[in-house]
């Protein structure tokens, strides 16, 4: 295998999203020019994922645990999310969108869609499919290397 062809692969995979986040920063401007690209992203979580934790959307996201914090007492103080506890825990917070916030997921998801379909119009559908099919692919097996390296006394 040329040793340049993984590096090429996410190579394209971070120039593909840097085209897709900057379309959706542009597409997003329209409908809602305050709403930063953060906000978007757990919008978009949030409406996929209802009663998500904090704890678990920060692992998600990746974020650092105060913004996210802040992040999230900003878009509750615009109405957009509510925050309730647990049923089981009720030290636990449970992460929702308002009907307000469901309302702007709505159009936020129907931008997503379209930025996307413009990206891969030329790749007919059941290339899309192949395509995501070796991605899933790909994170799954990292992520099981990963898993397996991460224990202490295990060979790689």
């Amino acid at each position: 295998m040329n040793p340049s062809l993984p590096i090429e692969v996410f190579d394209s995979l971070h120039e593909l999203l840097h085209l897709f986040r900057a379309r959706m920063r542009k597409a997003m401007e329209a409908v809602h020019p305050e709403l930063t690209f953060n906000e978007m992203r757990i919008l978009l979580r949030m409406g996929r994922q209802p009663g998500l934790t904090q704890k678990g959307l920060v692992e998600r996201s990746h974020a650092d645990k105060a913004q996210m914090a802040r992040l999230l007492a900003h878009l509750e103080e615009r109405g957009w999310l509510i925050r309730s506890a647990s049923e089981s825990d009720r030290r636990v917070r449970c992460l929702r969108l308002s009907a307000q916030g469901e309302r702007l997921f709505a159009q936020l998801r129907t931008l997503q869609e379209r930025v996307a379909a413009e990206l891969l119009r030329d790749c007919p559908p059941s290339m899309q499919a192949d395509l995501l099919a070796l991605l899933r692919q790909a994170r799954d097996s990292a992520g099981a290397r990963a898993d397996h390296s991460d224990r202490p006394g295990r060979p790689d």
